[in-house]
């Protein structure tokens, strides 16, 4: 029988170390924001109105946490205006 580990998992400080880290990969920001990569690699393209800012360095996507931060609050929607 194989034994199950039900330690509890600290997901505030998974979060917090998260969002202290500067780049981040197309995976890293999926599990910050829930972003897909289908969803991130659409918004990354050139047509489209909400675009996704990234650096590409060779073949690798990376984003820069404050530009996403800012994109966020760009794209914020305030419910009853």
């Amino acid at each position: 029988m194989t034994k199950i580990n039900l330690e509890k998992i600290d997901y505030s400080e998974k979060y917090r170390q998260l969002a202290e880290k500067r780049w981040l990969n197309p995976l890293l920001l999926k599990e910050l924001t829930g972003w897909s990569l289908s969803w991130q690699s659409k918004a990354r393209m050139s047509s489209n109105k909400m675009r996704l800012p990234f650096k590409k360095i060779g073949k690798f996507v990376i984003y820069d946490r404050y530009e996403i931060d800012a994109f966020i609050e760009k794209h914020t929607v305030v419910g009853g205006e």
